[in-house]
């Protein structure tokens, strides 16, 4: 959103000092650092309110946009790091673990598949803070582990998902998405 910040090298001891839970991300600003990732998205967003990435400017769309983002955070992200972590090698595959996480985001899915039945994106008619983080929890899952047969209930989050990651913006940073044509399944998965 034209916005520059320097990006240091990870110093884990400046960390330590600079974060109330002493772990990463951290952003210093000249008023005082911010930590966790999602309120970093969230001021960053809206240090360029004109870009719309907050909302139109109204109290309703902002609260909007923070919903989606707590959405992300509270019903997508648990489950797909669950499902695709064994995948690559993050942690040790679990039966029990795998088949809630698969469940667990399908009813997430289903949510947000019927939000965007009639919506190209998930607040207004542009990519907002909510578009790009949620988006962005979905797409190593969608990448590694959410084939075809998987998604074929969820037809609006697939359009909707294409939409976002084809933007130039997306392609920068997270390069070309491959979607997954058929789940990698994990080490000691039969």
């Amino acid at each position: 959103n034209g916005v520059d910040i320097a990006i240091p090298d990870f110093d884990a001891t400046k960390v330590v000092v600079l974060s109330p839970t002493g772990k990463a991300p951290i952003l210093e600003t000249p008023s005082g650092n911010i930590f966790e990732s999602s309120a970093i998205a969230r001021h960053i967003a809206k240090i360029r309110r004109d870009t719309g990435l907050v909302g139109n400017g109204s109290i309703v769309e902002e609260a909007a946009v923070d919903s989606w983002c707590d959405f992300s955070a509270n019903q997508l992200e648990l489950p797909a790091c669950v499902w695709f972590y064994p995948v690559a090698g993050y942690m040790p595959f679990q039966k029990p673990a795998y088949e809630k996480a698969k469940a667990d985001l399908s009813k997430a899915l289903a949510i947000l598949d019927a939000h965007l039945e009639e919506k190209t994106y998930l607040v207004n008619d542009q990519i907002t803070l909510a578009d790009i983080t949620v988006a962005s929890a979905l797409v190593y899952p969608m990448k590694l582990v959410c084939d075809k047969e998987y998604l074929k209930p969820f037809g609006n989050v697939v359009r909707w998902f294409n939409s976002c990651v084809e933007q130039s913006e997306f392609k920068a940073v997270i390069g070309a998405v491959t979607p997954c044509k058929k789940e990698i399944k994990a080490a000691g998965h039969s």
